[in-house]
């Protein structure tokens, strides 16, 4: 049993990331103390003021650390030091170090704004840190490369997220609200009203304007080709977008595209496109339970240029069960066969609800025993790109993910999502429509989120108090009043 003993003013959420990232399962809260299963370790991590700085300890037996810090560094520098105690423990390391949030682009550009100086900034992500320096560059890439984008969207811009959460089917390793809607596809008809619903709802009221709409799920061509041009009526008609904002639409599933529903997107200005085979191997597809296969893949990817969209994204998946490096290498080689405008590389991330941790459950399987190592191949992967002039322009982190790894968008010159980079950023406001879509308000350098409900039951019921009580939010902080949800 792992006991660690939090005493200050710890964060308690970040210690408990860093218990599961070496010891995996879950970690219970006990007053003063976070438990998890694992090897006999009793630790204790304190905090106190000394003067105008804050001492930090840490101690695990007969290892201690410590340290004098600045009072706003003092929990970073606590789970430094649990990070670099429980690695001596484990005996393990992990490419991101003691960076376990989801931004670790946000620690670079610090180390960047520090040193002014690219190779003493690896070198403190390396050194202070723990990161490799493998990603420690592609950290500190991929921040110059969202700072330049982000500095082409403006500071007062709205960011639009609509969410469809409907599939044709689920694949084994989502854990996303989707899990009800392939079994109830009569909700379709009702969602895309109660969706429209709450697009003029809001902007009756909001006239900021939007410099990037995403339209994304779950599968929004799920929809048919009619209920998608209603729903673009309803933006066309009260969302103020700016001049040349970008407009993406996941296409997710290929099995979904067909000439009926691109038509449509072209027609309404979609201008960035999303196809998301995450694998170029048919017996993979039929493993994670997809019903399409490479060929209808491809036969869609080029009916999409056919039709004129001259910015097509693609994802794909590192780590699919029953995959192996190669497999991954082969599928890369497959998608940059396809000339690609951008392309996102995601690490599997096993979550609890997803079917596919439910049958790691059932079997009593580990991720070790499923999964080869992957760090090299994505590395591989990069290179890759690179080679193909594919560079990254964002990156992000989730929990429970295959060898500790990361997500990463690659684009060509030009290319990048803005969408993507400033949602990621928490420095632009982002309002999210649809069932499950988070709302994002920037309000004096804090960020208010605002969800919607999960459940499309209760969405299609409050679809116009939501759309009521985002636009009062938003106004309140236009306006300079107090904000209060």
């Amino acid at each position: 049993m792992v006991t660690l003993h939090l005493s200050g003013q710890q964060d308690r959420y970040g210690a408990a990331d860093l218990l599961r990232l070496f010891f995996g399962g879950s970690v219970q809260e006990q007053d003063d103390r976070l438990v998890c299963a694992g090897p006999d370790l009793d630790i204790s991590c304190s905090i106190d003021p000394d003067e105008d700085l804050f001492r930090v300890r840490t101690r695990l037996g007969a290892w201690t650390l410590s340290g004098r810090v600045m009072s706003g560094k003092a929990r970073r520098e606590s789970k430094r030091q649990l990070y670099q105690l429980l690695s001596r423990a484990a005996g393990r390391q992990f490419p991101w170090g003691s960076l376990t949030g989801i931004r670790p682009t946000l620690i670079a550009a610090e180390c960047l704004a520090e040193s002014q100086d690219r190779g003493k900034a690896l070198r403190l992500l390396v050194d202070d840190w723990f990161v490799s320096p493998e990603k420690a560059d592609l950290a500190l890439e991929t921040a110059l490369s969202e700072r330049q984008v982000l500095e082409q969207v403006p500071p007062d811009s709205l960011l639009v997220y609509i969410g469809i959460p409907f599939c044709p089917t689920r694949c084994s390793y989502c854990s996303f609200i989707t899990r009800e809607a392939p079994s109830r596809p009569t909700l379709l008809e009702p969602y895309v009203t109660a969706l429209t619903d709450e697009i003029r709802g809001f902007f009756s009221q909001i006239r900021q304007p939007v410099d990037a709409l995403y339209i994304g799920g779950g599968t929004p061509t799920t929809l048919s080709a009619g209920q998608l041009a209603r729903l673009f009526d309803a933006v066309w008609a009260v969302v103020p977008l700016a001049a040349g904002a970008e407009i993406t639409v996941e296409a997710g599933r290929p099995d979904t595209i067909d000439a009926a529903r691109l038509e449509v997107l072209r027609h309404s200005g979609v201008n960035r496109l999303c196809t998301n085979p995450q694998t170029f191997h048919d017996q993979t597809l039929v493993r994670i339970g997809r019903n399409h296969s490479v060929a209808q893949m491809t036969a869609a990817w080029q009916l999409a240029r056919e039709m004129g969209f001259d910015h097509l994204n693609l994802d794909l998946i590192a780590g699919l069960p029953g995959e192996t490096p190669p497999d991954l290498a082969d599928s890369l080689d497959q998608a940059l066969a396809l000339r690609p405008d951008s392309l996102t590389l995601h690490a599997l991330a096993i979550k609890r609800s997803s079917a596919l941790h439910e049958e790691q459950v059932r079997t009593g399987a580990s991720e070790a025993d499923l999964q080869p190592d992957w760090g090299e191949a994505v590395s591989a992967a990069r290179r890759t790109l690179a080679a193909a002039g594919l560079a990254p322009y964002y990156l992000y982190r989730q929990k429970q993910t295959i060898g500790s790894l990361e997500n990463t968008g690659f684009a060509l010159p030009g290319k990048a999502c803005f969408y993507n980079v400033a949602m990621m950023s928490d420095q632009r406001s982002v309002i999210g429509l649809g069932s499950g879509a988070m709302s994002k308000i920037v309000c004096c350098n804090r960020v208010v989120r605002i969800p919607s409900p999960r459940s499309l039951d209760i969405y299609l019921e409050r679809a116009g108090v939501l759309a009521a009580q985002k636009a009062a939010a938003l106004l309140a902080v236009t306006t300079g009043a107090t904000l209060s949800l």
